[in-house]
């Protein structure tokens, strides 16, 4: 998509996760899409590592 054709158009938004900004973009009459999207969960092995840099015992 050109910069032309974008603000010809008007934006398109993608959310993803935040309830409350989709909401306030369709009160706003914004196209939008919501994504039900979550970071995936951080495996143990990481976890562990983060916990041994705040000092704590990993076992």
């Amino acid at each position: 998509m050109s910069f032309k054709e974008l603000l010809e158009d008007g934006p398109k938004v993608v959310n993803l996760g935040m309830e409350r900004f989709y909401l306030d973009l369709l009160e706003q009459e914004v196209p939008a899409v919501k994504v039900n999207w979550r970071p995936p969960l951080a495996k143990s092995s990481l976890m562990d590592r983060l916990r041994k840099l705040r000092g704590e015992e990993v076992e």
